[in-house]
């Protein structure tokens, strides 16, 4: 039977009615459900038998170039499985079919260049298909392939719709719920449109999808419904779950760790700053080689591909680690040229004043209140990334004002590490200004963190003034300081305040 298939040539590039009964016949009798592969001569290369085949046919990484796969089910189920539809889209077959042996009704899936966009036809009774034109249809889908490519330069300036995602512990955490706004505020310096937010509540994180399989497949209907582009996850995931997800939702999965590389990619100017982007985007990626998921096979354009750090992943591991290398000798030669600087600084005797703070607490805006930097401002998470320097004046004495980029919550360690050459400029620091956001209601917590972001620097020990900015949208009566830490209030916005702490700076350096 499998000879009679094999030396047959359908007419089409399509199954027919012989080929038909006999796969029926054969998958009956056997009890098992059965898959051709049709090449674009209408003759069958290969047939397999039940899930262990069709998984070694995913697996391949050889395979006819251009080949339809059709599928027979026992069941009344005829829509392609997200194991078919992975399958189509991994190995690029030109369509796969489903056939339900019950039912006598079969759909198609089409691969496009989006793969949000996978296309379908049916069900239908399967003699709908006898006569279907299928290599018009190709056509077709090859030539909306080429629209698409044609815009996909473009892809980067285009507003993308996200879908943000997180997993609380329980419903009623004010903290989570303040996370998943910062991570929405992200996205809005990164240029995306966040489009829909969901939240599961569950105790333990999904090893596989990092939330449910069901809320996943939920997820996969949201984006269907409402066009959306890319998954954010509030998380960091593993590359393993990045790419069950990706299979699974047929959209580009990132995490917040990938929306702030994004933006520290767009806000780069320095050779500095590209350097220690590329290096923060390569130590994102170089675990997740290994098993990428669908679309990581091709970093093309929007959220989380963007930068100077910009790597196609069939750049191999080996590559990739000779190219840190190379980055970290690089910094290295930046390091070296700062402790010159440094040196010639401590021998001049100027003292050095850091700015540091959670992003967004009004740095930039405190810079150019006091030295008149004409530093970057806008209202957007990480606005600053590069280091500025300048003179500062005040009572006869002259110090060294520096800013630096912004802290977050949950900043993971590769990307403090990249950054190091700029940071360890705090450590050497005479003094240094936390600049807190008296505004947001989770102040307390950014200046923990900024705080122990010190220790991890090695620079806890350095003197410290809190500079509680933005008083002019509080009442401060209502405000809490917790400590005896030295702090001042200001606004530089409006210059409230920037005379008491500029006192405070010359009597402390």
């Amino acid at each position: 039977m499998i000879q009679k298939l094999k030396s047959h040539q359908t007419e089409e590039y399509m199954i027919d009615e012989f080929v038909y009964n006999l796969l029926k016949e054969f998958s009956l009798n056997l009890n098992k459900e059965i898959a051709i592969v049709l090449n674009r001569k209408g003759r069958i290369e290969e047939f397999l038998i039940e899930k262990k085949e069709f998984a070694e046919l995913e697996n391949q990484d050889s395979f006819p170039k251009k080949a339809a796969l059709i599928f027979t089910r026992l069941s009344s189920a005829s829509h392609p499985s997200m194991l078919d539809l992975s399958t189509l889209i991994m190995k690029k077959y030109d369509y796969v079919m489903t056939i339900s042996l019950k039912t006598e009704e079969a759909t198609i899936a089409f691969w496009g260049s989006q793969l949000k966009e996978v296309e379908t036809i049916g069900p239908h009774r399967i003699e709908y298909f006898y006569n279907l034109d299928i290599s018009s249809k190709i056509s077709e889908v090859d030539e909306k392939q080429r629209e698409r490519e044609k815009i996909h330069e473009t892809l980067t300036e285009k507003e993308e719709r996200a879908l943000l995602v997180d997993v609380w512990p329980k419903s009623s955490s004010e903290l989570d719920r303040h996370l998943l706004e910062e991570l929405e505020s992200l996205c809005k310096t990164a240029g995306v449109k966040v489009v829909d937010k969901v939240v599961q509540v569950r105790r333990s994180i999904d090893p596989a999808y990092f939330i449910g399989r069901g809320k996943a497949e939920e997820i996969l209907s949201i984006c269907q419904q409402k066009d959306i582009d890319v998954v954010i996850f509030n998380r960091e995931l593993s590359p393993a779950q990045i790419k069950n997800l990706e299979e699974l939702l047929l959209r580009k999965v990132i995490d917040r760790t990938d929306v702030i590389l994004d933006i520290f990619a767009r806000r780069a100017r320095t050779k500095e700053g590209k350097l220690q982007v590329e290096l923060a985007q390569l130590l994102t990626l170089l675990p997740r080689l290994r098993g990428t998921g669908v679309l990581l096979s091709r970093l093309g354009g929007g959220i989380g591909t963007r930068g100077p750090g910009e790597t196609k992943l069939e750049i191999d591991r080996r590559h990739i680690q000779r190219r840190i290398e190379e980055i970290k000798k690089e910094l290295e030669k930046v390091k070296k040229s700062r402790e010159v600087q440094r040196k010639s600084r401590i021998e001049n005797q100027v003292p050095v004043v850091s700015i540091i703070g959670y992003t967004n607490a009004g740095k930039s805006t405190l810079m150019n209140r006091i030295s008149k930097a004409d530093v970057l401002v806008e209202d957007k998470l990480f606005a600053t990334l590069d280091t500025t320097t300048r003179r500062v004046y005040h009572k006869g004495k002259e110090f060294l004002l520096t800013d630096t980029v912004g802290f977050i919550r949950n900043l993971p360690h590769h990307l403090v590490e990249a950054f190091s050459s700029t940071l360890e400029e705090v450590k050497y620091s005479n003094l240094i200004l936390n600049v807190v956001d008296i505004s947001d209601p989770y102040y307390y917590d950014h200046i923990k963190v900024s705080e122990d972001l010190l220790k991890q620097l090695g620079a806890e020990n350095i003197p410290l003034i809190r500079v509680y900015n933005k008083i002019d949208k509080v009442d401060l009566s209502s405000v809490d300081v917790f400590d005896n830490v030295p702090h001042v209030f200001i606004s530089a916005q409006d210059g409230r305040g920037i005379d008491t702490l500029l006192d405070m700076i010359v009597e402390r350096i």
